[in-house]
């Protein structure tokens, strides 16, 4: 996401809306004011992004050998957009890749979380994504 600009469509005293643009998608979305924080968090601070990498670098959690409970898990995270949820699918889908093969479903998924979760830290961390790329990698190695 990019910007947000307040709208009134009805006047000063009618309902507001907030104009979202995303640039990986090149969207524009519309958000009533009432509703924007219920739809929308903010993005993260350079100590959460800090944090999210380190996330990276220490979680070791398990996920199922079964590809499609896998992929649902990873789905679900994915859809949440939480930041720490897409380290998580990240790390998992990064380091089984190095291990093993990954099926299209897990490349898809990797390729997602990487996407994602490269953008939001290169704003926090005021970095060029190709970088943060890096420092992403270097984190799933450990």
């Amino acid at each position: 996401m990019q910007s947000i600009r307040k709208r009134s469509f009805s006047g000063p005293d009618g309902p507001r809306y907030a104009k979202l643009f995303f640039a990986r998608e090149d969207m524009v979305m519309l958000v009533s004011e009432d509703e924007l924080s219920g739809m929308v968090r903010k993005p993260i601070q350079k100590t959460a992004a800090e944090r999210v990498l380190d996330h990276i670098k220490n979680w070791s959690g398990s996920v199922s050998e079964q590809w499609k409970v896998r992929a649902n898990a990873q789905q679900k995270k994915l859809d949440d957009g939480d930041p720490f949820a897409l380290a998580e699918v990240y790390k998992t889908l990064a380091v089984r890749q190095v291990q093993d093969s990954l099926s299209s479903a897990d490349r898809r998924q990797l390729s997602q979380s990487e996407e994602c979760l490269a953008e939001e830290l290169a704003v926090a961390l005021k970095q060029p994504k190709r970088k943060v790329c890096r420092l992403m990698e270097q984190a799933a190695r450990n």
